[in-house]
């Protein structure tokens, strides 16, 4: 896989643009001693989202399995008995998973079928990879071994469901993997000593580069095997791609093996130190895209002045179902060139009505899809808002919760510009600057933003 290589820069971004330009340290910091600080924004289990591409697992099927035993009793010089481990499609395992349950209610010898083994993956058991940005879990229940005698016909088969979790942290450079494989049910006879072998294997700059957490294991009708261990990214110089591949074969020493072990991929980690923030060293889902939550609550005007943008301007910057995700900057020179064009105090002027007022701009001068970087060099060239008052509580977000359009807006342009009150601009700014820590937001990482109660 081709991929761009991220080196260290400085961690530098805000959204208030004048006279006084704070670096992300510094308004992070001060969003921090607010008693109102963000929320995490690592997400909880229910966000995770669906890996596109080759997220199923495939492997020999139940033709192939038929077509390799016909095979082997055509050419074997003397009797044996033949096993085989195959991949089914989601529908054929459903399919199997009803008539191992059918049969068990009707008949009193039949085993009834196992409970999937359980994981964050729990209610999206297709065989896919999910993730957030901290976790990666799949659930396969598609896995079918079937035994044959040496004349190729069926003794027994076996239904089986694999899990797998991976839980890392944007703050340790070593993470966990539990792993998971099942026997739902059974039908017939199968040979003596079943066991399981499974093999991890994980890219340089991992360590251990494979691990075998089974090793013919035995496993019998109904059983569930688990095992967690650790893995570990040895720093490099920059940004560390870790691909984990596995390997799994279910099998006696009683029946030859027709078919080659199940193999698969999809999973990965990034990790980096202290590359994408300069005090931090941690390890993230690359190709899970996380959320920016702006609450209207806590910054007002500033908020609603992005989610006007969202709805009204063509770009629909970092709206999630609509829009493209946004993209941090890691720049700072080009953050404050960004800044200058659309913000400078040379091209904006306070206006006194407005508390404190300052220049906030959107998106963000540290985002690639800043006005700066896509064709706009003042700020008059944005479309323009300004916050209005509501009230003299004292809370700004309460004070100052809305804007208006500043004269005509066609819609088309490239970037918004607001007056809005310092703080409630400073302070989204140092939510942005968090929200990179949290989440070891990368050079070229797109997040989306979404604005909240």
């Amino acid at each position: 896989m081709l991929r761009r290589i991220l080196l260290p820069a400085l961690v530098t971004s805000t959204l208030l643009v004048g006279a006084t330009v704070q670096s992300t340290a510094s308004v992070a910091d001060t969003a921090d001693r607010r008693s109102a600080s963000p929320t995490s924004q690592v997400p909880p289990a229910s966000d995770k989202e669906r890996l596109n591409g080759s997220a199923t697992r495939s492997g020999p099927s139940e033709e192939d399995c038929t077509e390799a035993a016909e095979r082997a009793a055509r050419t074997a010089t003397a009797p044996s008995s033949y096993s085989c481990l195959t991949q089914l499609t989601p529908a054929e395992g459903k399919a199997a998973r009803v008539s191992s349950a059918t049969a068990g209610r009707i008949s009193a010898s039949a085993a009834l079928v196992a409970p999937l083994p359980v994981n964050d993956c729990t209610g999206d058991e297709d065989g896919s990879w999910w993730s957030t940005r901290t976790m990666q879990c799949q659930i396969d229940p598609n896995v079918k071994y079937t035994y044959r005698d040496s004349d190729g016909t069926v003794l027994g088969t076996a239904l089986f469901a694999t899990a797998q979790q991976l839980d890392v942290a944007t703050n340790s450079l070593q993470w966990t993997e539990t792993d998971q494989i099942t026997m739902l049910s059974s039908t017939g006879t199968l040979p003596a000593n079943l066991g399981v072998s499974w093999t991890t294997n994980c890219s340089a700059t991992c360590t251990p580069r494979s691990t075998k957490p089974w090793v013919q294991t035995p496993i019998r009708d109904g059983q569930n095997l688990k095992t967690t261990y650790t893995l570990r990214d040895v720093p490099s110089t920059v940004y560390d791609y870790i691909d984990l591949d596995y390997q799994l074969s279910i099998g006696s020493p009683d029946a030859i093996d027709l078919l080659p072990p199940i193999t698969w991929g999809g999973a990965e980690v990034r990790c980096d130190n202290k590359l994408s923030v300069l005090d931090k060293a941690g390890c993230v889902v690359p190709w899970y895209t996380p959320t920016l939550r702006v609450s209207r609550a806590q910054y007002g005007s500033s908020a609603d002045m992005i989610e006007w943008a969202q709805n009204n301007l063509s770009g629909h910057w970092g709206l999630r179902g609509t829009g493209e995700p946004l993209h941090r900057l890691q720049s700072s020179s080009q953050q404050d060139s960004n800044r200058r064009a659309i913000c400078g105090t040379t091209k904006f002027t306070a206006d006194p009505a407005i508390q404190d007022d300052s220049c906030d701009e959107f998106p963000f001068a540290g985002t690639y899809e800043s006005g700066a970087l896509n064709g706009v060099d003042h700020g008059k060239d944005c479309a323009q808002v300004t916050a209005v008052r509501a009230g003299t509580t004292n809370d700004l977000a309460l004070d100052w919760p809305i804007v208006t359009t500043a004269g005509m807006a066609s819609g088309s342009e490239k970037c918004v510009r607001g007056h809005i009150p310092r703080s409630l601009n400073t302070d989204l700014g140092g939510a942005y600057g968090v929200f990179i820590k949290e989440v070891l937001l990368a050079d070229d990482d797109p997040f989306w933003i979404r604005v909240t109660l």
